[in-house]
């Protein structure tokens, strides 16, 4: 059995005070790069706060509903880049965090943007029990108006357009609402609705994606309603698609670096568990040694002690530091064990003679074997059985 010294065990406890200090620090690193990070992403770079949004999961926090933040952020840049699959692992990661934080909310949220990439990618079974699951964990308002949009999404893709429709009429008072109703009714060739849902969305906003969306629908609806507006709307998609198009780009750039980083397997973890581990064995091993010297420092002065005592034969303490038994490990007898006791406190052949009643000359003899048995010189007895008596 391995005995540890006790003072390892003050080594561990400075170990684990530095790394709790760590992950303390941790925190604030993740923090400040997911601030950047949106700063970043606010200021249309979105590389560089790819960039800051993976350094904040690499750093040691427990933060759990930040580091949700922080992959909902990364799940909305591959949606962004049209990478749904990725998307879809990602937020994944978001809703384990989120759980783990236990905030309900964000739970909600994050399912139901699960529910809108399977959607996407034409799993409307599946997206449907994401919906169910956002539904269950949060029955909410907020949460019931964004899987109604999901909802509506999934019949979309799946080329079911009345029930898109139906389900689209309910959030119709929302921007993507509006898109949805847009799409689902060109699908289904009402082109009318199609162009009055698409020219409302065109009105709303400035973001491209709708915009590009919009333009597209605006332009192949055969209407002869509103056809001078249609056509300078439809007109503009050019302008659109370029700025779009870069946008994309860069996004793209910013997808390739999450899946390297992915794919990439961090270091950081396997080089602080053998820190460590290599920093236990130090500690471990300075222990051992230390209590090494003690105990030699203590054999030295129980010796010292008892050459100058007039009773040594009754004051000898035959079982200092478990000796007998590590000596009988070795082969010696009970005779023998006693000889090398006497040896290592450095008593003479007469003293140890008259403490054992024995002659010298046996003593002498004895003192080889028991040298022989321990594999060392007569002259380097008594080191060895210092040596024996000190070990754990």
């Amino acid at each position: 059995m391995i005995h540890f010294p006790k003072h390892s065990i003050f080594g561990c406890l400075f170990l684990a005070a530095i790394f709790a200090v760590s992950c303390g620090k941790g925190d604030e690193y993740a923090q400040e790069y997911y601030r950047l990070g949106r700063e970043k992403r606010e200021a249309g770079e979105p590389v560089q706060a790819m960039q800051y949004f993976i350094n904040a999961t690499q750093s040691r926090t427990h933060d759990y509903k930040l580091l949700g933040r922080v992959y909902s952020n990364m799940a909305n840049m591959c949606r962004q880049a049209e990478r749904h699959e990725m998307a879809y692992e990602i937020y994944t990661l978001s809703t384990e965090h989120f759980a783990l934080a236990k905030d309900t909310l964000a739970v909600a949220y994050a399912l139901n943007n699960m529910a809108w990439e399977q959607a996407v990618l034409g799993h409307k079974d599946s997206a449907l029990m994401l919906i169910d699951s956002a539904v269950s964990v949060c029955p909410s308002e907020m949460v019931q108006s964004k899987v109604i949009e999901s909802h509506a999404a999934a019949c979309l893709y799946a080329a079911e357009y009345d029930s898109a429709i139906w389900y689209a009429r309910n959030v119709a008072d929302t921007l993507y609402g509006e898109m949805l109703l847009a799409q689902a009714y060109a699908y289904s060739e009402q082109y009318d609705s199609a162009i009055f849902y698409a020219t409302h969305v065109a009105a709303k906003t400035t973001n491209p994606r709708y915009l590009d969306d919009a333009y597209y629908i605006l332009a192949h609806c055969d209407s002869t309603a509103g056809r001078t507006e249609v056509v300078e709307l439809s007109e503009k998609r050019t302008d659109v698609q370029r700025e779009l198009e870069q946008y994309k780009s860069e996004m793209a750039q910013a997808v390739v670096l999450l899946q390297q980083s992915r794919n990439k397997r961090p270091f950081y973890p396997w080089c602080l568990i053998l820190t460590i581990l290599l920093s236990l064995s130090i500690v471990t091993w300075l222990s051992y040694k230390w209590l090494q010297i003690r105990k030699k420092r203590k054999i030295k002065q129980i010796a010292t002690h008892l050459l100058q005592s007039k009773d040594a034969k009754r004051e000898i303490p035959w079982n200092l530091y478990d000796l007998p038994s590590k000596l009988q490990e070795r082969g010696l007898s009970e005779r023998e064990i006693r000889i090398a006791t006497l040896v290592m406190f450095g008593f003479s052949y007469a003293q140890m003679a008259d403490i054992l009643n024995r002659a010298e000359n046996g003593i002498g003899k004895d003192k080889y074997l028991i040298a022989k048995k321990l594999g060392v010189s007569v002259k380097d007895l008594q080191n060895a059985v210092f040596d024996i008596a000190c070990r754990n």
